[in-house]
This record gives structure tokens, C-alpha cells and sequence, in this order.
């Protein structure tokens, strides 16, 4: 079970960890993370990894993951570094894995709010992702944005773009702007699978069938991806028209 919780002052999340993103380069069995916490107060912390489900509890968790200390105490303005190792599993060995870090908070209590019986404690809970790199992989992660593939396709009588990634890696992408036939959309999508495809309505396209065919062959797609630092590379490329 998560650490039990019934009392509490504001609800912030107050625990932050250093990086959005954790990384296990091709070999590596342990990783390191400074976790803060930016509260007034102190907070009791649980840490574990999972396959990302908010509602999952550690016990379900069969990530093969370690985290060292699983429980730990920070006081007001501590940090701590919190442990991840990698216990060995069998993992695909030809694109990455995705995992995530919990990080769950139960603030303290000040005295006074002991005997409160109207006070409330509000736990947060904090979730990163965990990557696992395989070696062997054919091409390095910086290889990842200009692999990507964009295109427009016709979909129920809507424009839908197409967001294909045939790498290895995950293509976590921030923002998306769409440019065609003087209209123009942003959208922020989901995280694309390594070998997959995501498909997204443009909704602010609904004339599609009065485009200048040439204007839409001549769509920019500008996108921005974040990178293993948690750095957004930006790009821009000309979206195919799909058949």
C-alpha cells in the first residue's frame, strides 16, 4: 500500500526531482537523482518504479527496479539522492523500454494540527520517466528528430497528420505546429512509441477539400522534441501528403 495519509497544510507538490527524465545508457545498472524539497515543511517521501499507472500502488509494481532509500524523511528545503537500480529483466533489445519513478509526498504536521479534526492532509504524488537504452542500437538518440516522419492524410473528410517514428527511441514531443494552405494549428501529442505511428485530428482545418492541392504539399511542420537533458530541440520539415 502507499504510505498511509490523513492530515495536511496546502496542496503543492513541494518534492522535485532534478531532471524530468531518467536515462540507463546501454550497460548501466544504477543511476543517480537529487530530489529537493521546496517545502516549509518537513515530508515524508516513498519512491518506486512502475509502468506509469496513477493509481498503482508499489506492492503491484514489477518493474525491474530498485530504489534506494524506498522511504525516506526531508526536512524544509533538503535534498536527498535517491538511488535507481536496475535489477535485470529480460527487456526488448531493439528499442527502448519505458518506466516510470513515483515520487509520493505526506507532509508533516505542525503540532497544532494534531488536534485540528478539520484539517485535511493532501498527499502528491510526482512520476518521471525511466528509460532503458539496449546496446546495439543502430544510431544514437540525436539521430531521432530528423527521423521523424510527418504527413497529412484525409480522414471522415478531416486533415489528420501522421506522426511517424521509426527509431529505437521514444519521441517525446512538446508542442506541434501545422502550417497548410494558410491555416495553421498547434497541438501537443502524446509520446510516440519507438517502430510506431500517432495519428491526430486538425480541427481547425475543416475545409480540407477546398485546399489548393499544391498549398497542402507544401505543408511545414514545426515541431518541438525533448531531448535526454530535458532540453526541447525544435525543427522544422515538410509534412508528405499521404495517398
Amino acid at each position: 500500500m502507499l504510505l498511509a495519509a490523513t492530515l495536511s497544510p496546502p496542496a503543492r507538490a513541494g518534492v522535485t526531482p532534478e531532471a524530468s527524465r531518467v536515462v540507463f545508457p546501454a550497460g548501466e545498472t544504477e543511476q543517480s537523482l537529487h530530489v529537493f524539497n521546496a517545502n516549509t515543511w518537513p515530508v515524508l517521501v516513498q519512491a518506486w518504479v512502475d509502468d506509469g499507472r496513477i493509481d498503482a500502488v508499489p506492492q503491484e509494481s514489477t518493474a525491474p527496479f530498485v530504489t534506494l532509500p524506498p522511504i525516506f524523511r526531508m526536512a524544509a528545503g533538503d535534498q536527498t539522492s535517491l538511488r535507481i537500480i536496475y535489477s535485470g529483466a529480460n527487456l526488448p533489445s531493439d528499442r527502448e523500454s519505458l518506466f516510470w519513478l513515483n515520487l509520493y509526498e505526506i507532509p508533516g504536521l505542525l503540532k497544532h494540527q494534531l488536534d485540528d479534526a478539520r484539517a485535511v492532509v493532501v498527499t502528491m504524488r510526482t512520476q518521471i520517466k525511466v528509460f532503458m537504452r539496449p546496446a546495439g542500437l543502430p544510431y544514437g538518440p540525436r539521430e531521432l528528430p530528423k527521423r521523424l516522419a510527418f504527413s497529412l492524410a484525409k480522414a471522415a473528410g478531416k486533415l489528420t497528420l501522421r506522426i511517424g517514428n521509426p527509431t529505437p527511441y521514444y519521441a517525446t514531443l512538446s508542442a506541434v505546429l501545422v502550417k497548410a494552405g494558410g491555416h495553421s494549428q498547434q497541438i501537443t501529442p502524446d509520446m510516440v512509441a519507438p517502430l510506431s505511428e500517432s495519428t491526430l485530428e486538425l480541427d481547425q482545418f475543416d475545409q480540407f477539400d477546398q485546399f489548393d492541392a499544391q498549398a497542402v504539399e507544401s505543408a511545414e511542420v514545426l515541431f518541438s522534441l525533448i531531448d535526454d537533458d530535458g532540453t526541447p530541440v525544435i525543427e522544422s520539415v515538410k509534412a508528405e501528403l499521404a495517398p
